[in-house]
This record gives structure tokens, sequence and C-alpha cells, in this order.
């Protein structure tokens, strides 16, 4: 005791106790020693004494945030904890709590005081890195998990962001070093619609099945999810918002946990093809097959087969060679290889079934009427 100056904090965590340290260290100084401690501490050289400091600092940081939980994380210089491990070593205590469980423990009992939020060693939703040796605070908010639906009323709109051809994602002049060219997107406004709602960092999106660039999306549209990284909001109220290039925000709503992405799907689409079908009686025929038909599609990027469902077909000439077919299927079927029978990636198709060549139209190819999650759309995974 006389040979290492402690201060109070210090002294009175060397020993189990149920009372806060800095207390119990007073409690042991009273008892042996008239004066109380002038020199600095030998194991915080100060520092327990100016954790008051550090706490307002910290509260500064986290006022811009909404938040309900948080949880408080030190990195202390090593040489702090050697000096507690000499004093331990040599007067044989055991027992006490460690310098840095005291810190961050001290530090979030006097944030909790200040603004009442909850401390969670769990899923906090704010966490905060207190850096001693540099003297640093960082301030991490937890992802928020969106499912939300878009409707898309424009054609030649790409779903996802286009990367740069020039320089592949690695970020050029040309894309303002992006790594995406700058076209329109459906993800581009859901991105920008997210930012700005939540205040946040980034954004990334998951999307349940895609359609093509001249598609249109419509009705209540097709659900999507979003990870939306480092929010300084986390409460929002969605309306529906129209967005550039005809694209619609149709819904959104924040999940309480990270959805299953994976999830399987029905969808609804109308298709507009070519075909020199003239026997116009043999449609039924087709529909009938075609109705409860599993179809083999091949994956190249998987180097394998898959199968999905057609539910049902109806079929429907609308002039000359023109025909249109509206289809009710699982999602991951390629609707224009399903007509086309292009490379032979897709059996069934209609071109090896009618035995006539088909061919889906260019400038308006298909439109989805209805995209249905079959598990619930609000199915979560802990």
């Amino acid at each position: 005791m006389y040979r290492y100056k402690l201060c109070d904090s210090c002294l009175g965590r060397q020993f189990p106790n149920n009372d806060i340290n800095r207390i119990y260290g007073k409690k042991i100084r009273r008892a042996i020693e008239k004066n109380q401690i002038k020199k600095e501490c030998f194991i915080c050289e100060g520092m327990m004494s100016n954790l008051n400091k550090m706490a307002k600092r910290i509260l500064n940081e986290i006022e811009r945030f909404e938040y309900s939980s948080f949880m408080v994380g030190t990195i202390l210089d090593s040489d702090i904890i050697e000096r507690e491990d000499v004093i331990r070593s040599e007067f044989k205590v055991k027992g006490g709590e460690p310098i840095k469980s005291e810190i961050t423990k001290e530090l979030s009992r006097l944030i909790k005081r200040t603004n009442g939020r909850t401390v969670s060693l769990k899923r906090p939703e704010l966490n905060i890195l207190v850096n001693t040796l540099l003297d640093e605070i960082e301030v991490s908010s937890r992802s928020i998990f969106v499912m939300g639906r878009y409707v898309k009323n424009k054609r030649g709109i790409n779903q996802k962001k286009q990367r740069c051809k020039q320089c592949k994602r690695e970020g050029c002049k040309k894309c303002r070093f992006s790594g995406f060219m700058r076209v329109p997107s459906v993800e581009n406004e859901i991105h920008k619609f997210l930012i700005k709602k939540f205040n946040a960092n980034e954004v990334k999106i998951s999307w349940i099945g895609s359609e093509d660039k001249n598609s249109l999306v419509k009705y209540n549209g097709r659900p999507f999810f979003a990870e939306v990284s480092s929010p300084i909001k986390r409460k929002a109220l969605f309306r529906e918002k129209k967005m550039n290039h005809g694209i619609i925000i149709k819904s959104a709503e924040i999940l309480r946990k990270r959805p299953i992405i994976d999830q399987g799907f029905i969808m609804k689409a109308i298709v507009n093809f070519e075909s020199n079908l003239k026997d116009v009686k043999r449609l039924e025929k087709i529909e009938n097959y075609f109705s409860e038909r599993d179809i083999s599609i091949y994956s190249m990027n998987k180097n394998k087969y898959f199968t999905r469902r057609v539910r049902s077909i109806k079929l429907k000439k609308v002039s000359g060679k023109r025909f249109t077919v509206e289809l009710i299927c699982e999602g991951g079927i390629n609707i224009k290889k399903l007509v086309s029978g292009e490379n032979e990636q897709v059996e069934p198709n209609f071109r090896k079934v009618m035995r006539i060549k088909c061919s889906v139209d260019k400038i308006a190819p298909f439109d989805i009427h209805y995209v249905k999650v079959q598990e619930s759309e609000k199915t979560l995974k802990t």
C-alpha cells in the first residue's frame, strides 16, 4: 500500500466486493491511513479519476444517434494491465475485478445515468469503443433490416446498378470512382430513398427475383430486402414514395431481425411473344401440357440443374404472329428462355413443345403482375 500509490478505484478493485470499487477503496483507505492519496495512481496513472470527462465526450459523440440500447468496449495500454498484474502477483491478491472491466462498467453506468438508455451486451443498437491508446472514441450503429416493395412504370430501367465497363468496379473518373455506371436503376432509387430516410452510410439490397430491363412491375410491386448500415436514425414512417424514372416505393417496414434472404416465391407475368403457330386449337393442348409442369433449369454459374414448377399458363393470340401468355410459376425460371428455348437451358420450353420458333418481344418482353413469397414475407432468423 505504501510502496505503490493507488487511487480509490484501483485499490478497491483488487478485492472482491459488492460495492462500487471507488467507494470500497475509500473505505479501505480510511481504515488504514489518515491522508488521501496525493500522488498519481501507480496502476491507472489518473485514468479512473477522469472517467467523468470521458463519459461526457462519449455523450457528445452519440448525441446525434437514435438508439435504445448501447454497449461500451475499451482498448487499454498493455502497460496498465501489466502494472495491475505486478500488484496482484506481489501481494497474492485474487478474485479482484480487472481494470478493463471496471472502466467499461463505470462508463456504462455514467452514460446510463445521464440518458436513461439500456446497457445491452447481446444486441446493442449502438457500439461504443474507447481507445485509450489513441484517445479516440469510435461509435458504430447496428444495421437495420427493411422489407419493401417497388413498382416500375417505365421500360428501359435496369433493376440492379451496372458496374463500370471501363474499370470493372475498381473506380475511375468515368464512374466518379463509384465502380458503377451512371445510368438509372431501381437499385439506385431504393438506395437513395433508404440512405436519406435513415441518414445511413450504406445500403445493401437483396432481391426477390428479377425482371428484364424492358419489363414493367405492376400493382403491389416486387418485394426486396435491404440492410441499412450505420444508421443515424432508427425510426421511420413509410408512405408510398414516387421516385425518378417511373419507380415507386410502394411500401417498406423495419424488420425485428435479419431476414431469410433465399426465399421461394410465386409470380404472375404477362409475356408477349411471336410465333408462326397457325393452328390456334393447339393452344389449349399447350396450356394443358405446361400446367403443373416441373421445369428443369441449368445454372451456368453453379454448373448444375434445378427444378421449378409452372403452375398454370393461359395462351391468347393477339394478331398475326403475336401471342400473349399469362404465366403463373415459381421464381427462378428464365421466362425468355422458357419461351425461346435458347441454348436449351430451360426444358421443356415453348419452342420444343410447339415445334415452332418462338421469341419474346424485345420492346415489351413481359410484365410482372404480382410476386408472392411462399413463406411469410416476415419470416426471420435469429
